[in-house]
């Protein structure tokens, strides 16, 4: 309690230091505060103002459209049940001008036009604003005359109003000032409202949430309010609340036709394309910000295309350092290889010295079966340095490497490899070689169908078979060539 009569006091206290320095007074702070605003670095864009009550200089972008419905409770004799409802609907025909339409106990419009324009490059040029608001009926009537659309009868609620106003923003305070004046061409008492002051603060905190303290002159005493705005889903959707008159929430005026303190609470929809369809009312500035826009994404377009390259780049590189080790270690694959050769041929035959290198190969699957894979399928390669591959795969049970050697039997023409696969294939026991193996049974060389016809029955069991066709006459008999002594020695 004590923290909200605080509140209420420094609102009293403002209130009441604004009516003693009177309209010219009032003038005078309007002077200083735009001159301060001017200082600060402006923000030349068209916006959506999340002042409330008083009028403000900001543009919507040409093709966007507000639709603001609020609801409204006088304090004085609060009940739910007892509110009024104003409905308007807020035009942006291009970055200079706007129109509202609306309902408030009756049809009430407003427009305005933009004259000056903030830029960027000229610290000292405010956004200026001419402007007519409650032509027809007057939203404040409907406020506070308990949701009569009339003058009260002290004629508080001038109506066909014109303004002038002024704005500038501070990008580093996250603040921006409105202010201005009010003339109303229809007012009942003729000292009052001729010229009217008017000041709105927007304040933004970050996340969507907005705070603007709004205060005008009318009928020479001052009324301040004070809004909590939020928005969300990319600024589309706002709520607002707030309390006209705050000052005044703990008395009661002796006018009961007088402006009074009210809680207002508010929605609004910011919905459209953002650019007017017709080229004609689009103004130069939405243009500009189109083509920005447009720039905008062209240079993140730009930038993940460079990005895609640099990493394109650097992965190529990578790949080339890896190309680099993986022929290095290929080259000490064939070099083992060609050791292992030698170990065969050399006189006398150690049959140990082979067995303990074949099982360091096996030992080291991970690095060897690879390139294994990579060496039996070079046409141009050494064919003992092929068979010693072949073999080897066998001996470590390769799995990936069945397709390669049953594409590759197909089309196999040395009889010496051929045999060396089926046999890597028998130590692999892939059974998806059932039916290769079955039609080597047949092959024309003795040495192949005799060597598949044994991993066949090892495989998969003694199958009624014809035997193989006699070797042509001019080839040496199966048992006695020696091209079959190199797997023999190997798979002892």
């Amino acid at each position: 309690m004590r923290k909200a009569s605080s509140i209420i006091d420094e609102f009293a206290f403002a209130k009441g230091f604004l009516t003693m320095c009177g309209r010219r007074g009032l003038i005078y702070i309007c002077a200083v505060v735009l001159t301060a605003g001017a200082l600060c670095a402006p923000v030349a864009v068209t916006r959506w103002s999340a002042l409330q009550f008083v009028p403000n200089t900001d543009m919507l972008p040409g093709g966007r459209v507000v639709v603001d419905a609020d609801l409204a409770w006088n304090l004085d004799g609060f009940s739910f049940s007892k509110f009024i409802s104003v409905q308007r609907i807020h035009l942006g025909f291009s970055e200079w001008v706007g129109v509202d339409l609306g309902y408030a106990g009756g049809f009430t419009m407003g427009a305005k036009a933009c004259v000056v324009k903030e830029n960027p490059d000229i610290w000292y040029v405010p956004t200026l604003t001419l402007g007519f608001q409650n032509i027809y009926v007057s939203r404040e009537a409907y406020y506070f005359d308990g949701g009569g659309s009339y003058f009260g009868e002290g004629g508080f609620y001038p109506k066909n109003e014109f303004y002038l106003g002024v704005a500038k923003s501070s990008e580093w305070a996250k603040l921006r000032i409105h202010v201005g004046l009010l003339s109303a061409l229809t007012r009942s008492d003729p000292k009052y409202d001729e010229v009217n002051p008017f000041i709105g603060i927007e304040k933004y905190f970050g996340q969507g949430l907005y705070v603007t303290v709004e205060g005008q002159q009318r009928s020479g005493e001052f009324m301040l309010s004070a809004f909590a705005v939020f928005r969300l889903v990319a600024d589309r959707l706002e709520f607002n609340v707030g309390v006209l008159d705050a000052p005044n929430i703990s008395r009661k005026r002796a006018d009961p036709f007088a402006f009074r303190p009210t809680l207002r609470a508010g929605l609004k929809f910011n919905i459209g394309a953002g650019y007017n369809g017709l080229d004609g009312l689009t103004g130069v500035e939405d243009r500009i910000d189109r083509l920005r826009g447009e720039i905008a994404a062209a240079n993140k377009r730009v930038d993940s295309i460079a990005f895609d390259a640099r990493w394109n780049a650097d992965r190529i590189h990578e790949l080339s350092q890896v190309s680099g080790d993986r022929k290095e270690e290929r080259a000490r694959v064939v070099d083992e290889l060609s050791k292992l050769r030698n170990l065969y041929e050399q006189e006398p035959f150690d049959p140990e010295l082979v067995k303990d290198m074949v099982e360091r190969i096996r030992d080291r699957y991970e690095v060897y079966s690879p390139h294994l894979r990579v060496i039996i399928t070079e046409q141009d390669a050494d064919p003992r340095i092929r068979r010693l591959a072949v073999s080897l795969i066998g001996e470590m049970k390769d799995q990936p490497a069945a397709n390669i050697l049953m594409s590759l039997l197909n089309r196999m023409e040395e009889p010496s490899l051929k045999i060396e696969t089926i046999i890597a294939l028998g130590k692999i026991k892939d059974p998806r070689c059932r039916q290769l193996l079955s039609t080597l049974r047949h092959d024309p060389d003795g040495g192949v169908a005799f060597t598949a016809e044994e991993v066949y029955r090892a495989m998969f069991g003694k199958e009624e078979t014809p035997p193989p066709p006699p070797p042509p006459p001019s080839q040496s008999p199966p048992f006695e060539t020696e091209e079959t002594v190199p797997e023999r020695r190997l798979n002892r």
